[in-house]
C-alpha cells in the first residue's frame, strides 16, 4: 500500500493555502481550499473515497513533480513538513501509520468528534456509548454522533478524530469483542481505562469463567468435586506463562491437582484477551474469575499516557457448603488481558497493566482482582480454621509467576479420615504491546511489554 501526503508531528505546515496538496491537515475552522475538502481532519480531493490508495493517486495526479527533500515533500506549492519522514515510493509523501490487525485508515472517513469527558463505556458488540442515562452514541455500525463503529475479527472498533480521558475520568468496556479506540489524531489518557473482568465475566474480549474438566484454551481445568468437604481448587487462566494449579483433594486415596498449565505467545496480534480461570471443586459456589479483556489504542499521530491503562484478571470466587468450615474448593484466577499501544509516537509516564487474578480459598475468601495501577500482585483468598491455612495462588504479575493453591486439611470426627480442601491456583499475567517510530516510556508496566517498529508508509 502507498502512503499519503500527510502531515504528522509537532512541525506542520497547513494545507489553507491557494496550492495546498490533498493530505495535508484542514485549517482551524475545518476548511480546506477549492477543489479539497475536509474528511478527519485532513484535506482530501473532492470525490476521492478517503482511503490511503485513493488519497495517494490523488495527491500524485495534482502535483506529479513532488519530491522529498530530507524530510519535507517539496515541489508542489508551498513545502510540507513530515513528522515522520518523506517517502517517494509510489510518489513523494509523507510517511503515515499503517495500522495492525486489520485496522485501516479509511474507517476514519466522516468521523470527526473528539470523545472526552464522563466515566463512558463501550459496548464492542453493538457500539453504544453511554454513562448511566447519558448517550453519547446509540447503537448501530456506521458514524453516529461523529463516532464511528464497526465490528472486524473479534475487535469492536470505535474511530473518532481523538479520544482523551479526563483526569478523574474512568473509562470501561463490555461486550464478547475486544475494544479498539482508533484516532485520525490523538488520543492521551490521563484518568483511568479498564477493561478488566469482574466475577466470573471476562472483559471485552476475553473468556468467562471456566467450568471445563480439562483446560480448553488455555483456560483452567476445573477443580473435581467428591462430596461436601472434598474438591479440589480449579486451575488459574494462562497468559503469558502458565496458569497457576489448584490445590488438590483427598477421597479414599483419589488425588488431583485443578490447574492446566498453558501460556500464550507475548504478542497483541490477534487482539484476544485473558483467559477465565477453573471453577473449583463444587462450581455452583467456587467460580473462577473471567480473564481480563483486551484494548488497542491506535492514533495516527501521537498517544500519551498519564493515567492508566489496564487489562486485569477477576479474582476466583469461593462460597460455603454445609456447615464451616466445609468449602469444597476455590476457584481458580483469571489471566490478564491484552493491552496494544501502536502510533507513529507513543509516550508513557503512567501504568499498563495486564496482571492476573488470585486464586480463591476453599471456603468463602474470595481472590483480588489483579492489580489496576501497580505491578503487585493480587493476593489470593486465606482460610484458616482448625485444620490449618490454605490458600489460593496468588495472581501473576511481569515479575513473579501465578502462584499454585494449597490444600486445607482437618480431621473429622473420625480420625482416620482426613477432610481435604485445595485453594484456586492463580491467574498468569497477560500481554502489552506497543508498536510505533518513536516511544519514551516509563512508569509501570506489569508484565513489561514487547516492543515492534509500526508500519510506516
Amino acid at each position: 500500500m502507498r502512503g499519503v501526503l500527510l502531515v504528522v508531528g509537532s512541525v506542520l505546515v497547513g494545507c489553507y493555502h491557494p496550492e495546498a496538496v490533498p493530505g495535508a491537515p484542514c485549517s482551524t475552522g475545518g476548511t480546506c481550499p477549492t477543489g479539497l475538502e475536509c474528511r478527519a481532519g485532513i484535506c482530501e480531493l473532492a470525490g476521492t473515497d478517503g482511503s490511503l490508495d485513493a488519497l495517494v493517486d490523488a495527491a500524485i495526479d495534482a502535483c506529479p513533480v513532488a519530491t522529498c527533500q530530507d524530510t519535507w515533500v517539496v515541489g508542489c506549492g508551498a513545502p510540507v513538513a513530515c513528522g515522520h519522514g518523506c517517502s517517494e515510493m509510489g510518489g513523494a509523501h509523507c510517511r503515515v501509520l499503517v495500522p495492525s490487525n486489520g485496522v485501516t485508515p479509511d474507517m476514519l472517513v466522516g468521523a470527526t468528534a473528539d470523545v472526552t469527558a464522563n466515566d463512558w463505556n463501550f459496548d464492542t458488540d453493538d457500539g453504544e456509548i453511554r454513562r448511566g442515562n447519558t448517550m453519547l452514541r446509540t447503537a448501530g455500525t456506521g458514524v453516529i454522533a461523529g463516532i464511528g463503529f464497526e465490528i472486524r475479527d473479534g475487535m469492536g472498533v470505535f474511530t473518532a478524530n481523538s479520544f482523551r480521558v479526563a483526569q478523574f475520568d474512568d473509562w470501561d468496556a463490555d461486550g464478547d469483542n475486544s475494544l479498539v479506540l482508533f484516532a485520525a489524531t490523538t488520543i492521551s489518557v490521563i484518568g483511568e481505562l479498564d477493561v478488566g473482568a469482574n466475577g466470573g465475566v471476562a472483559g471485552p474480549g476475553g473468556s468467562d469463567a471456566s467450568a471445563f474438566t480439562s483446560g480448553q484454551n488455555c483456560r483452567g481445568k476445573t477443580g473435581r468435586f467428591f462430596s461436601a468437604g472434598f474438591g479440589e481448587g480449579g486451575g488459574g487462566g494462562g497468559g503469558r506463562t502458565a496458569g497457576g494449579n489448584g490445590g488438590a483433594s483427598n477421597q479414599a486415596g483419589a488425588t488431583g491437582a485443578g490447574g492446566t498449565l498453558c501460556s500464550m505467545f507475548p504478542t497483541t496480534l490477534p487482539l484476544r484477551g485473558g483467559a477465565g480461570g477453573a471453577h473449583g471443586g463444587n462450581s455452583s459456589l467456587n467460580s473462577g474469575g473471567g480473564g481480563g479483556g483486551a484494548v488497542a489504542l491506535v492514533a495516527m499521530e501521537s498517544i500519551s499516557v498519564t493515567g492508566v491503562v489496564g487489562a486485569p484478571g477477576a479474582g476466583g470466587i469461593s462460597g460455603a457448603s454445609g456447615t464451616a468450615p466445609s468449602g469444597d474448593g476455590g476457584g481458580g484466577g483469571g489471566g490478564g488481558g491484552a493491552v496494544l499501544l501502536e502510533a507513529p509516537s507513543v509516550v508513557v509516564s503512567g501504568a499498563l497493566t495486564a496482571n492476573g487474578g488470585g486464586g480463591a480459598a476453599p471456603f468463602m475468601v474470595a481472590g483480588g482482582r489483579g492489580m489496576l495501577a501497580s505491578g503487585s500482585s493480587a493476593i489470593g483468598g486465606v482460610y484458616t480454621g482448625p485444620g490449618g491455612t490454605a490458600r489460593g495462588g496468588r495472581g501473576g504479575t511481569g515479575t513473579l509467576s501465578p502462584g499454585n493453591g494449597t490444600t486445607y486439611a482437618e480431621s473429622d470426627a473420625t480420625p482416620t479420615v482426613i477432610i481435604t480442601r485445595g485453594g484456586g491456583g492463580g491467574g498468569a499475567a497477560g500481554r502489552i504491546e506497543i508498536r510505533s517510530a518513536t516511544s519514551m516510556v516509563g512508569g509501570t508496566q506489569s508484565p513489561m511489554p514487547t516492543y515492534a517498529d509500526a508500519v510506516l508508509e
